[in-house]
């Protein structure tokens, strides 16, 4: 082919390919939007991973510090972001989320690109552009961006092996030599982000063998690639409660086909049979293009490595994690990205060799959007999971802001939070969140308030005052309403479910502790016959401002309206078991 057809074949493939972004932004968008929520103190193995790297927020970090690992992963790139993270924003979650959601934009776009020159038509490229950003941005795998710590390490090492065959695909076609160092160096570099990312090389290996031009080089990526995944296996240590390392490989096999199998499917025999289905597919087509290679072998060659990143990073994570948690695992919202990948690929590499008539383009296509449809119907109950657990994160981040230990709280952080208590000085030393000073519309505890009379369209109680396992503190619960207006007086922003402060005053007003609005409260929304539910609050009080007289002391509930702080009027009283 030359150079002239080759130039004219990609000018005329950008207008397709405009069309075909549509789909990636918007989903970009949207992504954007639903992790609004994920905001506040990033979660789970994050604080774990982030103690090495607190000398190292006043300055550049240290490649010792980088390269500690998080239980056997190397995540030093992963690292990098976080710190770049913590600059731009405190380290807020959703930072991170951002970070995950553009990683993520990155790569639709390069399989839109990839899939818009085999296109014939603006439609053709537009459902394309909009099945493939479903599964980028799958919700079955809504823990990588609601959870951002754990996005920027998984899908930051699948964003840089895309680039990174990509790279190698325009290389082969414009012979351009030093393409193919950077194709391998953004190939090493995706083995920094995780240990998936530790098959990239082996896979651009394989993608340079598809090739009679490329073979001899990608023989020789995928010797090193295999040697650099040996020598890691060699020098890591799996914690203990982990497990050991599986080597049965009928259970490897079991895990490899559920994994590319949950990239749809949410049930293990589903997953099964599916995963089965489409490896051998995979195989037929990567063994057609290998024995039978054409002037579309390049851009073959390029699917196939996007499966083959994938089909071995599942068999790492069967030997890895196969004896922790079985076949099931294999399912978990965290490994979706990857099996995703791997339909994407297969989709490349089917809809290259049915691109060439009407009939065979138009069935591609409607396969995989239908695929995309389901991973849609599949991934809604995780994706709401996800959103349920992220509502939790302000209250939460108001609550260690203020001192408050709450174990029930930390659900929505962490499920270790000793990691989190272990660097809470150093946190409050570089104002990380939640130290950062954010403002949720709250007065300083101690403060004197002037609050006006309930007025009449405000309706709601504090309902009570609960022991917690701080001694210094109490759990507050209560809810509000307008009854002239059905949008709940402590919401912030309904696109991001944000919500705003309520002080909690005594007989003086004095503020003697801060909640926030948000709470699902569906008692109150039955009693008041409303649809929606988020008219509770919660929050907490500090038990070391009460007076020690009289043995019941009242605590009143006042939120800021227009017109002012505006207190409820039936107080909740407090005993002297407090």
């Amino acid at each position: 082919m030359s150079t002239d057809v080759r130039t004219d074949s990609i000018s005329r493939s950008d207008p397709v390919f405009l069309v075909a972004s549509f789909g990636p932004i918007a989903l970009f968008l949207v992504a954007l939007v639903l992790t609004a929520q994920a905001r506040g103190l990033p979660d789970n193995d994050y604080w774990d991973i982030f103690s090495p790297m607190i000398r190292s927020l006043d300055g550049f970090p240290a490649a010792s510090d980088l390269y500690v690992k998080s239980n056997e992963h190397i995540v030093a790139g992963a690292k990098l972001f976080y710190l770049l993270n913590f600059h731009l924003s405190n380290g807020d979650n959703f930072g991170l989320s951002a970070i995950t959601a553009v990683f993520s934009l990155l790569i639709a776009v390069a399989l839109s690109y990839a899939l818009s020159r085999s296109t014939k038509s603006k439609f053709e490229a537009f459902v394309i552009g909009i099945a493939v950003s479903l599964f980028v941005f799958s919700p079955l795998a809504a823990h990588n961006f609601f959870l951002g710590m754990s996005g920027v390490a998984w899908i930051g090492a699948n964003l840089f092996m895309v680039l990174a065959a990509l790279a190698f695909w325009q290389s082969a076609e414009r012979d351009n030599p030093y393409g193919y160092v950077v194709a391998i160096a953004l190939a090493a570099i995706a083995a920094q982000f995780y240990s998936t990312g530790l098959t990239a090389l082996c896979a651009i290996g394989i993608q340079g063998f598809c090739s009679d031009k490329t073979r001899r080089l990608g023989i020789a990526i995928f010797v090193i690639g295999v040697a650099y995944l040996v020598m890691i296996a060699m020098l890591q240590h799996v914690p203990t409660q982990h497990g050991a390392r599986n080597f049965n490989p009928t259970q490897i096999v079991l895990f490899c086909l559920t994994f590319i199998g949950g990239g749809i499917a949410t049930y293990e025999s589903a997953a099964i049979l599916l995963g089965a289905i489409a490896i051998v597919v995979a195989f037929v087509i990567a063994g057609f293009r290998i024995l039978r290679p054409d002037k579309s072998s390049f851009r073959s060659a390029f699917w196939v490595a996007i499966m083959a990143y994938a089909v071995m990073a599942s068999g790492l994570a069967a030997i890895g994690r196969s004896n922790l948690w079985g076949d099931a695992a294999a399912l978990a919202s965290r490994y979706a990205t990857i099996p995703a990948l791997f339909w994407v690929g297969l989709f490349g590499a089917g809809f290259g060799l049915l691109r060439h008539t009407a009939f065979g383009r138009r069935f591609s296509i409607a396969i995989f959007a239908a695929a995309a449809a389901t991973i849609l119907v599949n991934g809604t109950p995780r994706l709401a999971e996800a959103l349920a657990r992220a509502e939790g994160k302000d209250i939460a981040t108001l609550a260690l802001s203020l001192g408050v230990r709450d174990p029930d709280v930390m659900q929505y952080v962490t499920p270790v939070p000793d990691q989190y208590y272990a660097l809470e000085a150093y946190l409050k030393k570089f104002s990380h969140v939640p130290f950062d000073g954010r403002d949720f519309g709250c007065p300083s505890l101690g403060a004197q308030i002037n609050v006006s009379s309930q007025p009449d369209n405000l309706i709601g109680f504090v309902d009570s005052v609960s022991k917690i396992q701080d001694p210094q503190w109490a759990r507050v619960v209560g809810w509000v309403a307008d009854s002239s207006d059905k949008r709940p007086p402590l919401l912030g922003s309904d696109l991001l479910s944000t919500y705003r402060c309520i002080a909690f005053l005594d007989g003086k007003g004095t503020v003697v502790g801060l909640g926030l609005g948000g709470l699902h409260r569906p008692d109150a929304a039955k009693a008041l016959g409303r649809p929606r539910d988020d008219y509770g609050w919660s929050g907490y009080v500090d038990l070391q401002l009460l007076s020690r007289e009289p043995a019941l002391r009242s605590i009143y509930a006042a939120l800021d309206t227009p017109s002012g702080w505006t207190k409820l009027q039936k107080p909740v009283e407090v005993g002297f078991e407090f």
